[in-house]
């Protein structure tokens, strides 16, 4: 009887023992990775940031941006803007993304998702450093999860890897973090465009409805000579570097019907068709085309003040810079008066 009774104790007894021991082991196994921010610590530093750095194989620097009176300047381009808007959405990124899955922490392994030490110079990595407000904040970040999306990454100096939940995958184009707008002169706004090259005959095209003749003859190509008298439409840098006086090779001006004159002085060089650009006003011709142009809320003369300062704008922009122009773009600079004429 006592047995009887005695034994759902000693069955309890056991039971709780048991429970004790797995939880004594649990706390003295290693703990497992802690998942959390990709980049710890970024989030106060954000204010005190100074420079951006992007580095790769050998550990070579790639990109160096510095804050240079409030705004970031790529080091390789001084005095020209960088992209304030799209450092400020990259940065904010970075500072949302999580670690999401633990992956290895055995560096023969690394390599598998491009994780690597950057001192390797066969290393496919890159290295994202953040400097200011501390020691620096070191990133190496790897591939893209092939299905998920998220890049793979560990903190430099930590032996683990992660799957993050965001593409952190840096520029490594210092021509990427830059501003690359040069202008945007619309289409509709041009009226002719005179053609100058160094050797060759000049030639002019002269808008006609939505269509534009070259020396009053109707082009082989209508659509050709319409995207020459594009060009300064959304026109973008594919470079920039200081100018170095080079001759032009062709010059084409291009008028508006509200009196600007933008210039664009181009010529082969390294890595493509550069050019110096320069622009004019006609304030007589803006007036009077203002004062034609319909009802507007703002009087002829107020927007010709605001033409003015926008002219002002561009040519301080443009002042001591050679650009790389888009492929693109840069073809629809080269055709010469035959390319739209044949013999003619």
């Amino acid at each position: 009887m006592r047995a009887r009774q005695l034994l759902p104790w000693a069955v309890v007894s056991l039971a709780l023992a048991g429970v004790a021991w797995w939880v004594l082991g649990r706390q003295a196994s290693p703990s497992a990775p802690e998942a959390g921010p990709a980049l710890p610590g970024l989030d106060a530093r954000m204010e005190a940031l100074e420079g951006i750095e992007v580095r790769g194989a050998g550990d070579t620097l790639l990109v160096s941006l510095r804050k240079v009176d409030g705004r970031w300047e790529e080091a390789g381009h001084p005095g020209w803007p960088s992209n304030e808007r799209e450092i400020s959405r990259a940065l904010f990124r970075l500072a949302e993304a999580r670690r999401v899955e633990p992956k290895t922490d055995d560096p023969a392994l690394y390599a598998r998702l491009g994780v690597e030490d950057i001192a390797d110079a066969q290393a496919k990595s890159t290295e994202l450093r953040l400097l200011g407000g501390g020691e620096p904040l070191r990133l190496v970040v790897g591939r893209n999860h092939p299905g998920l999306g998220g890049s793979y990454a560990r903190l430099a100096g930590e032996a683990r890897a992660w799957l993050l939940d965001a593409d952190l995958s840096p520029a490594r184009n210092p021509v990427d973090w830059l501003d690359r707008r040069i202008i945007d002169l619309p289409l509709a706004r041009i009226e002719r465009v005179r053609v100058e090259p160094a050797r060759g005959r000049r030639f002019m095209l002269t808008r006609r409805d939505q269509a534009f003749l070259v020396d009053g003859q109707a082009p082989a190509s209508a659509e050709d000579a319409v995207a020459t008298a594009a060009v300064p439409e959304q026109l973008a840098l594919d470079g920039v570097a200081a100018d170095d006086g080079t001759d032009a090779e062709r010059r084409h001006v291009f008028e508006s019907v509200d009196g600007v004159a933008l210039t664009i002085a181009s010529w082969k060089g390294e890595g493509g068709t550069w050019a110096r650009l320069s622009v004019s006003l006609d304030e007589e011709a803006a007036l009077a085309w203002f004062a034609r142009a319909g009802e507007n809320a703002d009087s002829p003369e107020q927007r010709l003040e605001a033409l003015r300062g926008q002219v002002a704008d561009w040519q301080s922009r443009f002042e001591g810079h050679r650009f790389l122009l888009p492929a693109q773009k840069a073809a629809n600079l080269l055709r010469e008066r035959a390319d739209f004429l044949g013999a003619r």
